[in-house]
């Protein structure tokens, strides 16, 4: 009666717990899952968002390169006010204005980046309207050219031909990096879900061998072959094969749902991992790796553009210390009358330098502290440049070592773990036999489940080694060519 009930109660459990890995489920692999994460996560996203700044930041600077064409004009302007007036005398007095403007300009200017100054060709023409004794007027400048320019400045637009273009292509690079992160995260989800799932495998199974064990055992006992002692410690190990279960159920569903909320997957479905296999063997050299990530990683494009932006600091804290000055230029011709066309008629020249200048004379040592500054963050910038380097070509050395070992290291834990399946099932049948005991058997389970977990975990490494490598080259050793995710 009491077997009878253990076998109900065995029933009961694999409906409840163990039906929802065998019915609608979706069955994943880790592949799908790469496709799903670059496609729909959070992650993929924001690094979709980071490239979409850098390209428009990127746009931006190089429109300030090209010619800009500006429409500008009011119309119309009225005037109807006192205005104060002083006479010959000194006194004062106050007019009347009753006055209607109206102006408009087009202007074509283009930015210098060597000088940093601006070049301006514009044409412009406004009318004046006098409403209290309706006369009107025009006055126009058909063409002028313009030069602003200033004079020892630092020239930011000249940094920008330099520090921009280089920020772009390691926002290109980069988002190859974060890309490969989000596979490295899939990787460790994925893994993360697939040892729950082989855990509650064990689980169920260790479940339903403690059942036929302990209910061996009560018929053993009953002729006398074990003690109770025996008979207890295999009881225990039921109740506690139960208890696991219920516990390693509750784990998977908790990995399910972070993988699930990863991928962004709303389907309800259970998720079946499917286990992947091992890398083979690749002929990798740290040489290869080496030259690979100094090509391809965007860590060159980082330190490269970081020591540009900090000499920029320094050019720009020594030209804002000393001497400045600002050179303006404008050369045209201009007309004046009471009509349109006229007014285009009978030009004149129109011509207008002036030079402004800056000369500080005390500041107490503030545009040398300024400098100072610029160069001491310029020295740490080149420090930590080198340090990241180090720790960069360091993390190369570890990542060829590790991948390196890591095939051999799966095939040694699948055949331990082929090993470890067939003692328990040679160690079971033998208590069957009656010839060993409990202890032995539990020690047998025990490895089993160990190994099985040990080869999980090290195709978990070998996932993870060749990713990192991927990660740190951005380059796919097994078809032989560079990642290329899209970027469109």
């Amino acid at each position: 009666m009491i077997a009878q009930n253990a076998k109900i109660y065995l029933l009961v459990i694999w409906l409840l717990v163990g039906v929802r890995l065998n019915a609608q489920e979706r069955r994943l692999t880790i592949e799908e899952a790469f496709a799903l994460a670059g496609k729909q996560s959070l992650d993929a996203a924001i690094a979709r968002d980071m490239l979409l700044n850098a390209y428009w930041r990127y746009r931006n600077y190089k429109a300030e390169l090209l010619p800009n064409m500006v429409l500008e004009g009011t119309l119309p302007s009225l005037n109807r006010s006192l205005g104060s007036y002083q006479k010959e005398d000194g006194s004062y007095r106050f007019v009347k204005n009753n006055v209607l403007t109206e102006n408009l300009s087009l202007s074509v200017r283009q930015n210098i980046p060597f000088t940093g100054g601006v070049f301006t060709i514009q044409s412009q023409l406004q009318r004046v309207d006098q409403l209290d004794n309706k006369t009107t007027s025009y006055l126009s400048v058909p063409f002028s050219v313009m030069l602003q320019q200033p004079l020892f400045h630092a020239k930011t637009l000249k940094w920008a031909t330099r520090i921009e273009p280089e920020r772009y292509k390691e926002a290109l690079k980069q988002y190859q990096v974060d890309m490969e992160v989000v596979y490295l995260n899939v990787i460790n989800h994925y893994f993360d879900l697939l040892l729950a799932k082989i855990n509650l495998e064990i689980a169920n199974i260790n479940f339903n061998n403690a059942v036929k064990l302990h209910d061996i055992a009560k018929g053993k006992r009953a002729l006398g072959l074990i003690s109770q002692n025996e008979l207890y410690q295999l009881e225990l190990g039921k109740v506690n094969a139960e208890s696991e279960v219920i516990s390693v159920r509750q784990t998977y569903d908790n990995k399910e749902l972070t993988l699930r909320n990863y991928l962004h997957i709303e389907e309800h479905e259970p998720l079946l991992p499917v286990t992947p296999e091992g890398f083979r063997h690749l002929d990798i050299t740290l040489e290869q790796v080496m030259e690979l990530a100094y090509k391809n990683h965007p860590v060159t494009h980082t330190l490269d553009r970081e020591i540009m932006e900090a000499r920029m600091r320094v050019d720009q804290a020594k030209a804002n210390r000393g001497f400045q000055a600002d050179l303006y230029v404008a050369l045209g011709n201009t007309g004046s009358d009471l009509t349109l066309p006229a007014s285009y008629r009978n030009l004149q020249n129109r011509e207008m330098i002036s030079l402004g200048i800056r000369i500080p004379i005390l500041d107490w040592g503030k545009g040398k502290g300024g400098v100072k500054l610029a160069e001491s963050e310029k020295q740490v910038v080149a420090r930590q440049a080198e340090q990241v380097q180090l720790n960069f070509e360091q993390n190369i050395v570890l990542s060829v070592s590790q991948f390196s070992n890591q095939a051999l290291q799966v095939s040694l834990a699948h055949h331990a773990d082929s090993i470890a399946q067939l003692r328990y099932e040679t160690a079971f049948q033998t208590f069957v036999m009656g010839t060993i005991n409990v202890l032995d058997i539990n020690a047998a389970q025990v490895e089993r489940d160990n190994a099985r977990r040990k080869y999980i975990h090290e195709l978990y490494l070998s996932w993870l080694c060749y990713y990192n490598l991927r990660q740190v080259t951005l380059f796919d050793f097994i078809n032989n060519t560079n990642v290329n995710h899209p970027t469109d």
